[in-house]
C-alpha cells in the first residue's frame, strides 16, 4: 500500500472536522452526560454498526458486549481517581489500588522496552480501568541501528536519508506495532492505548531554519511530527486498539500544529482542579487534537495522579 493511501486512512476524519464551519459546530448542542442516552447495539463484524452516537450527541451507541461491563463510562460519572507509572518507578513500591491504572508500555521513547513492565501490569490489572501508554517522537536526522532499521524499511517502503514522510510514517507505525509486542509480553493486555506527545523540555523541538531536521525529540516541521502520530494511530487501530493522545493544548500545537485527530484527549493540568480542564466551557483554553478529555493528570506527588472526567 502507497504512502499516500495509508495516511488517508488516519485522516479521514480528521479532514472532516478541519472543514467543518465554524458557525455550525457551535450550533451543536453539547448535551450533558444525564442527557446522553446509552444504547446497546449488536456488534456486525461484516455489515459495520452504528456511528458512536446520533448527530446530536444525544444518544450513545456501544456494542451489546461491551454495555455491562465499560467500567469507564460508570467512573467517569463519579470522577473515579488513579495513577499511571511507567519506567521512572522502577525499583519502588506500586501505587495503591485504584480504580484507574494506566502504565507506560516503553523506556521513554519508542522501540524501548519498560524494564519493570510485568510487576507495573500486574498492579495495573486490579484496576476498574486500566491501559498502557507509548511514548513517541521524530527519528528524522539520527543514524543511530535501530533508526536505520524502522524509520527507513516499513510500511511506507524502503526510504533515502531525505524521504523524509516516509521515514516519519514508518517509524510511527513500527513503534506502535513494537509496542503493543512488548506490552502483550508484559502482561500488559488492555484494549486502551494513549499516544504520549510531549516535549521533555523546551529544546525538545528544532527551531525553524537550517537546524529544523537535525536529531532532536521532535522536528519544527509539523506535517512531520503529525505524520509519526497518524502512523501509529493507524497500526494501533489496525491491531483492534482504542486510541487516545496525552498532551496539552500547547504542546499539541507546538508539535503538531493543531492536528485535528479526534477521539478521546488525556490532558496534563498542572495549575488547577480536574474539574476546571473536564470543563466543555474550557475547551478552548485546554483541550486539543478536536477531541474531548477522559482524563487529566494532575501535579505529582509520588505517583502521578488522574482522574476521570
Amino acid at each position: 500500500m502507497s504512502l499516500k493511501s495509508l495516511i488517508s486512512l488516519g485522516v479521514a476524519a480528521a479532514c472532516v472536522l478541519a472543514v467543518a464551519p465554524g458557525a455550525d459546530a457551535a450550533a451543536s448542542p453539547v448535551p450533558s452526560a444525564s442527557a446522553t442516552t446509552v444504547v446497546a447495539t449488536t456488534p456486525s463484524d461484516g455489515v459495520g454498526g452504528l456511528p458512536a452516537s446520533s448527530l446530536d450527541g444525544r444518544v450513545a451507541y456501544v456494542p451489546g458486549s461491551a454495555a455491562k461491563t465499560s467500567a469507564l463510562a460508570a467512573h467517569q460519572a463519579g470522577g473515579a481517581t488513579g495513577y499511571d507509572i511507567s519506567w521512572p518507578e522502577c525499583g519502588g513500591p506500586m501505587p495503591p489500588v485504584s480504580s484507574i491504572a494506566i502504565v507506560g508500555a516503553d523506556g521513554g521513547h519508542p522501540f524501548s522496552q519498560n524494564p519493570c513492565l510485568q510487576q507495573e501490569a500486574a498492579w495495573a490489572a486490579g484496576a476498574s480501568y486500566h491501559a498502557q501508554y507509548m511514548v513517541l517522537d521524530s527519528p528524522i536526522g539520527f543514524t543511530s541501528p535501530h533508526v536505520l532499521q524502522y524509520a527507513y524499511h516499513g510500511p511506507a517502503g524502503d526510504c533515502t536519508a531525505t524521504e523524509f514522510y516516509c521515514q516519519s510514517f514508518n517509524w510511527g507505525y513500527n513503534a506502535a506495532y513494537s509496542a503493543v509486542r512488548n506490552g502483550t509480553a508484559g502482561g500488559a493486555t488492555s484494549n486502551k492505548w494513549w499516544l504520549d506527545i510531549e516535549l521533555p523540555q523546551a529544546s525538545s523541538i528544532n527551531p525553524p531554519g537550517a537546524q529544523c531536521y537535525t536529531p532532536n525529540f521532535w522536528v519544527c516541521d509539523q506535517s512531520l511530527n503529525s505524520t509519526v502520530v497518524l502512523a501509529a494511530e493507524i497500526a494501533l487501530r489496525q491491531q483492534g486498539k482504542d486510541v487516545g493522545v496525552y498532551s496539552t493544548q500547547k504542546q499539541w500545537g507546538a508539535i503538531t500544529g493543531g492536528l485535528p485527530l479526534g477521539g478521546p484527549i488525556w490532558i496534563a493540568g498542572y495549575d488547577h482542579p480536574a474539574p476546571t480542564y473536564c470543563d466543555v466551557t474550557n475547551a478552548s483554553k485546554y483541550w486539543f487534537a478536536a477531541g474531548a478529555p477522559e482524563f487529566v493528570q494532575s501535579l505529582p506527588a509520588t505517583f502521578d495522579p488522574d482522574t476521570a472526567c
